[in-house]
């Protein structure tokens, strides 16, 4: 038999056994909307996701291409989105017309709307807010860093070291 249909038929018998086997983590994610998409809402994507219109995961980790994508964890790597929200921490290179990071953000957001809980590294957008940043450079129209004593909101540049 074939190798790639043999490897098709396994993968497929190991999505059908997941209830048996509770699969936490799938190497990639598929998705048309959720939930019409090839990895569950509840599980991880650790290498790939690709969702057309809307995907949601609990953990992204790796290359994230998405119109609209949702992340209820953690994840790491780098994200290419039209909007992009995440409930946990993430480390990377984010991309997108709007960014929004709930939790703790490390590493460089691009986008017309970056914002994030903790922030530390670099936002480049036309706004940049940051809940607490603890270190890093925002450089857009607005940026606003909330835990700042001083100049709390500055265009075109704002810094906390």
């Amino acid at each position: 038999m074939n190798r790639s249909l043999v490897f098709l038929i396994m993968t497929a018998a190991a999505g059908t056994l997941a209830p048996f086997g509770a699969r936490a983590e799938a190497p990639i994610n598929l998705a048309l909307f959720n939930p019409i998409q090839i990895t569950k809402e509840t599980e991880a994507v650790s290498a790939l996701r690709f969702s057309l219109i809307y995907g949601a995961n609990t953990n992204v980790s790796g290359l994230d291409i998405s119109l609209v994508g949702v992340d209820k964890g953690s994840g790491s790597g780098l994200s290419w989105h039209g909007v992009g929200v995440r409930e946990g921490d993430y480390a990377g290179f984010d991309v997108g017309l709007a960014s929004i990071n709930r939790g703790t953000f490390t590493g460089v957001q691009v986008g017309a709307i970056n914002t994030a809980g903790s922030f530390s590294g670099l936002q480049v957008g036309l706004l940049n807010i940051a809940d607490t940043m603890t270190s890093g450079v925002q450089i857009g129209l607005v940026n606003i860093i909330k835990n700042k004593e001083k100049l709390k909101f500055l265009p075109v540049v704002n810094w906390k070291f």
